[in-house]
Formats: C-alpha cells, sequence, structure tokens
C-alpha cells in the first residue's frame, strides 16, 4: 500500500484526535439550597389585657389547641412595595403567581408553644427581606399538606371539622364563676406580610426559616385590650375577633431560625 493510500486514513485519524483533545466546558448549575419553614405560636398576653365589664364578661381564655391553614407562601425582596389584600376572590394575583414556591395548602396542628416544621422547599439563593403569605380556608376534599403526617404522627381529627375554616380554635373561657368550653371556626382567607431577614446564602445545602405568631391576640380587642368572646356569636363581636386575629397576624415576626424554632429577634 503506497503512502497516497494511506494519507485519507492519517487524515481521519488526526481529525479525530484532534477533536477529542479540545477543552470541555463544565456548566455548573445554579444553586438552590433547600428551605425548611417553621411556625410556632406564643401564647403571651398582652400587658393591657383586661376584661369587659358586664354579667356576661369573660375573665381569662384559654386556648388547648389550634389549627392554622397556610398557603401561598412567597419571599420577596422589596417588601416594602408588596401590597396585600384583605378581600376574597376566588383567583387573585398571589394564586396565579408563578414565582411562589410554598403554595400548599399546610395544615399546621398548634398544641402548645413548641414549634412545628410544616414545609421545605429549593429555593434560588438570594437576599429576601420579607414574606408574603396567606391564611386559606380549606375546601372540602382539597389535597394538601399536614404538619402530623409531616412529623409521622397520627391524629384523630377528621379533615371535615376544619373544612370551610382557615383556623379553628378549642378551648375555655372562664366567666360568672365557671369555665365553658368552645370551638371557634374562623372562615376568611387573609393575605399578610412579614419582614425580616431571610437571607439565603448560595454555599448552602438548607437554611432553617421560622415564623412567630402570638395565639393571645386572637381573642383581644386592638383597640382596647379587652378580652373578646369566642362564645359570642353576635356580628359585631365576630368583626372584632376577625380585626383581632388580623392584627395578630400582621404583628407576626420572621427570620432565620435561632435554633429553637423562633426566628432571631
Amino acid at each position: 500500500m503506497s503512502w497516497k493510500q494511506l494519507f485519507p486514513l492519517w487524515l481521519i485519524i488526526s481529525i479525530l484526535v484532534v477533536s477529542c483533545s479540545e477543552p470541555t466546558t463544565v456548566t455548573q448549575s445554579y444553586s438552590k439550597p433547600m428551605v425548611n419553614m417553621s411556625v410556632s405560636f406564643s401564647k403571651n398576653a398582652t400587658a393591657g389585657l383586661f376584661k369587659i365589664s358586664g354579667i356576661n364578661a369573660v375573665d381569662s381564655i384559654r386556648i388547648d389547641s389550634a389549627v392554622v391553614i397556610f398557603s401561598r407562601i412567597k419571599f420577596e425582596s422589596h417588601i416594602d412595595t408588596v401590597v396585600v389584600d384583605s378581600m376574597e376572590h376566588e383567583m387573585d394575583d398571589m394564586e396565579r403567581d408563578s414565582n411562589i414556591v410554598f403554595r400548599g395548602p399546610f395544615i399546621v396542628h398548634v398544641r402548645d408553644t413548641v414549634a412545628i416544621d410544616f414545609a421545605n422547599q429549593v429555593l434560588p439563593a438570594g437576599n429576601y427581606d420579607g414574606i408574603k403569605f396567606k391564611i386559606h380556608r380549606l375546601k372540602n376534599g382539597e389535597r394538601h399538606e399536614d404538619s402530623d403526617e409531616r412529623h409521622n404522627r397520627h391524629h384523630m381529627m377528621n379533615d371535615s371539622l376544619i373544612s370551610g375554616s382557615s383556623i379553628s380554635v378549642w378551648g375555655a373561657v372562664y366567666k360568672n364563676g365557671a369555665w365553658t368550653n368552645f370551638a371557634y371556626n374562623f372562615n376568611g382567607e387573609l393575605e399578610f406580610k412579614i419582614k425580616g431577614n431571610f437571607t439565603v446564602p448560595e454555599a448552602t445545602s438548607s437554611v432553617n426559616i421560622a415564623l412567630n405568631f402570638n395565639m393571645a391576640l386572637w381573642f383581644t380587642d386592638p383597640s382596647t385590650g379587652a378580652l373578646l368572646d369566642p362564645t359570642d356569636h353576635s356580628s359585631e363581636n365576630l368583626k372584632l375577633i376577625r380585626r383581632a386575629i388580623y392584627n395578630s397576624f400582621g404583628k407576626g415576626k420572621g427570620g432565620h431560625d435561632r435554633g429553637d424554632g423562633r426566628p432571631h429577634d
């Protein structure tokens, strides 16, 4: 075989060698750390707490347990520019927003003041100075995530007890010298925003974010500090409790978990 016959084969081998020797460019994937969400509910009464005078006045309120349903949790980089809407809509802007990471709904069972882990999801690294979220009315048969199931805890509660409600509270009121049990269901859908340090560093695999709300404010008139009776179903009293609940979540705190399921001050 002459060199002329070998030349095409040599040329092909040379091309293959050159092609294989080209440097390979590796694209590093964008880091999306895992964000773990927890929430705690304190029972700290306000300093100005007092009862309304009258024959059916409440001396004190005891909250034994509660269920709160969250949905549409969104981390914001410019929380001061974010508008929240207390009006109810079938499909609002928050529902349609594709940037929401934690959609839920998340059923959170509250039995004491211990923090409850209720959700985790990947979130792009960045500097977030607030969270926007919704208190959600659970629809009958609606698919959801449950904090008890997350913690492998069996609960005896039938979902029908909380369907149609966004907050359910069980406890007792002390009035007229005796304790009276109550079950209160709130069916409103309300949006809130919380300011805080929610920075998610890129060089980390996970970060814990904690929220805290004061349950004692749920039945405390924000204008007077007077106790509100959850067994009083008059329209005026229910309106005051709705305002009190809004005040409670509006005063919520959030930030990086300080190690006990509560946010840094």
